[in-house]
């Protein structure tokens, strides 16, 4: 049988390949009748319009290539082919077992021919061959929806994970265009179509529609969704007139386009409930086909068969996971969401003095690292956020200060030296001392006095002078119940001398134990369940120094991530500007960048990068 004829006649989809002067004989009628094409030649075989081919060969041949591993080598090399399969002619009483029993041999004839057996030897070889390449398909089409399904469950952008779905299932079945309708409740509990995104053409990303629609039996889509039934249509203009679904041809109309072959299954989720619907249109010969008139469409386009439909099934199942999975994720990140401000209010409520401060930060951080992200060249390039680093920053940024709730409340709001109250008390003292000295000179001696405790009092640097009269007045008594009690205690005396700012030693570093509170909070949060694994040690970061002189861990260089170095500067830049600060009043925003530079930069205390890069953006202005 001529090759010719194969291609024509619709006989078998494989070749019988022989050597150039080997005799077949008889069976070369038995191959005609039973509609097998062969030919001579050698492998490969150049056979157009046939899938595979089966070699015969004699043993004797086979032999004179050389030892055993040389010919082992000629047979894989045809086995290997997953088109081609070998059967070996031998003489009859061969010894060569192991090549009968090799497992690149498809199949065993003793000469000479009985064209029966050759008929039959050759279609169970190409049946074999074939099973082997259905097998191959069916493990390259699972490790194919195995990635698929991986990649779909890894995408956290909704419309991506649309466009991916759909694009997915086109590719898989070689569909010209796609649509994915998602079932959805209204808010008077009616259920309706929303239609997420179609797709035309091998080279379209998709576009976003958001349609909704009514959920009704009459459209295709809307009938699959009710039904739980999958429709595949040979020709969308030849619906028979008892279906109750009708084609809608207006996107044809309207683009010159014509709909033929139809596929649309169900998307079910883990419970077996209907989440929506994918429908595919027009299965071609290759996926990157273009189709370029509706004549065209007319003409190439093929029905979509079981094998289409069994792939697009297991195709929608992925996909109704992946978007419950995606559901679900947004959930928690709700429920995170909500989390974060409850605690943030927590702080605020307990630390009046800087609400807004942590909402300031956020911004001020993340405005930093989307400044970077944009940098393409010198020593940010190679820096890079994505959303997920983005959102952990900003959840790091609106807690870090969250350890405060364990500060004792009176720390927070203190703007003067002497805790509340304290000054008062001074005052009667002196005034009672007042009254009780005659002496004009000794009473103007004591107002002087008073006066350097409240101005030593303010959150000021206290300096030698004033020290000295500090001293002086804790010398000075009055009389309470006739018995000398001094003007000052020794620990009011400690709190005046404080240095700088309102805080005594033992009450700042019960202030600073604000960081290991935050991070010995934030670590009892399950963050290493969810994207955002490192919260916890960027707000632990925030009052690290480059220079290792921060707290409460000493860190320094490379210990301090660009995160939490951003982190800092935020916080150092607000904490100077804030207006709502009782020991001090706000700083000029000029005033403010030039003690972050001066101060802290330059000194090597925050990344002098970063703060130019804060400078030169003006990323400040956006925090007000």
């Amino acid at each position: 049988m001529l090759v010719s004829e194969l291609r024509t006649g619709g006989a078998s989809p494989f070749v019988l390949v022989h050597p150039h002067g080997f005799a077949l004989g008889g069976a070369a009628a038995a191959l005609d009748a039973a509609g097998i094409v062969h030919q001579a030649g050698g492998f490969p075989a150049e056979v157009p319009g046939v899938g595979a081919a089966v070699y015969l060969i004699e043993e004797a041949r086979l032999l004179s290539l050389g030892p055993p591993a040389t010919v082992e080598a000629a047979l894989a090399l045809i086995g290997k082919d997953a088109r081609a399969t070998t059967v070996v002619v031998a003489e009859a009483g061969s010894s060569q077992r192991w090549l009968a029993e090799h497992p690149y041999v498809g199949g065993w004839l003793v000469a000479p021919l009985d064209p029966s057996a050759v008929v039959a030897t050759v279609r169970a070889a190409a049946a074999a061959l074939e099973a082997r390449a259905q097998a191959d398909g069916a493990r390259a089409q699972s490790d194919e929806l195995l990635r698929i399904g991986i990649a779909l469950s890894a995408e956290r952008d909704l419309s991506k994970l649309h466009q991916a779905i759909v694009r997915s299932a086109r590719e898989l079945t070689q569909a010209d265009s796609g649509s994915l309708y998602l079932l959805e409740t209204d808010e008077q509990g009616a259920q309706t179509l929303r239609f997420a995104v179609a797709q035309t053409g091998p080279r379209d990303a998709g576009t976003y529609l958001g349609a909704v629609l009514p959920l009704s039996p009459t459209s295709i889509s809307g009938y699959v969704a009710i039904s739980g039934e999958t429709l595949r249509i040979d020709d969308a203009y030849a619906i028979p007139g008892d279906a109750v679904y009708r084609f809608n041809p207006s996107f044809d109309q309207a683009n010159a386009y014509r709909t033929k072959s139809v596929l649309a299954v169900p998307m079910r989720n883990h419970l077996d409930d209907i989440v929506g619907v994918i429908m595919l249109i027009n299965r071609k010969a290759a996926f990157d086909d273009e189709l370029g008139s509706p004549q065209e469409a007319e003409a190439v386009v093929l029905p979509f068969d079981e094998r289409d439909e069994r792939v697009l099934r297991s195709l929608a199942s992925q996909a109704a996971v992946a978007l419950e999975n995606k559901a679900l994720l947004d959930s928690i990140q709700e429920l995170f969401e909500q989390f974060v401000r409850a605690s943030v209010m927590a702080i605020e409520v307990r630390d009046r003095a800087t609400q807004g401060h942590s909402a300031r930060v956020a911004e001020l951080t993340i405005r930093q690292a989307e400044a970077v992200n944009a940098v393409a060249a010198g020593t940010f390039a190679g820096l890079h956020f994505d959303p997920d680093q983005l959102r952990e920053l900003r959840y790091a940024a609106l807690l870090h200060d969250f350890g405060k709730v364990a500060v004792p409340e009176y720390i927070f709001g203190k703007a003067k030296k002497l805790p509340d109250g304290r000054l008062e008390t001074v005052r009667l003292r002196f005034f009672l001392a007042l009254e009780q000295t005659q002496s004009e000179a000794e009473r103007a001696e004591l107002l002087a006095l008073l006066d350097q405790v409240e101005r030593a009092n303010e959150p000021r640097i206290v300096d030698e002078g004033a020290d000295a009269t500090l001293t002086a007045a804790a010398a000075r008594t009055y009389r309470e119940l006739d018995t000398p009690q001094p003007l000052l205690s020794a620990e009011e005396l400690e709190f005046l001398r404080i240095p700088r700012g309102s805080l005594s030693g033992d009450e700042r570093r019960r202030m600073e134990m604000h960081v290991t509170q935050s991070f010995a909070f934030l670590r009892e949060i399950p963050w290493k369940k969810t994207p955002w694994q490192n919260v916890a040690e960027l707000a632990y970061g925030h009052h690290e120094h480059l220079d290792g002189t921060g707290y409460p861990r000493g860190l320094r260089g490379t210990a301090i991530s660009p995160q939490v170095r951003m982190l800092t500067i935020s916080d150092v830049f607000d904490a100077l500007t804030a207006g709502d600060r009782p020991y001090k009043p706000a700083m000029p925003v000029e005033r403010a960048l030039d003690i972050l530079s001066r101060e802290f930069a330059e000194r090597g205390k925050v990344d002098r990068d970063l703060l130019s890069l804060f400078v030169a953006k003006e990323l400040y202005k956006s925090s007000r």
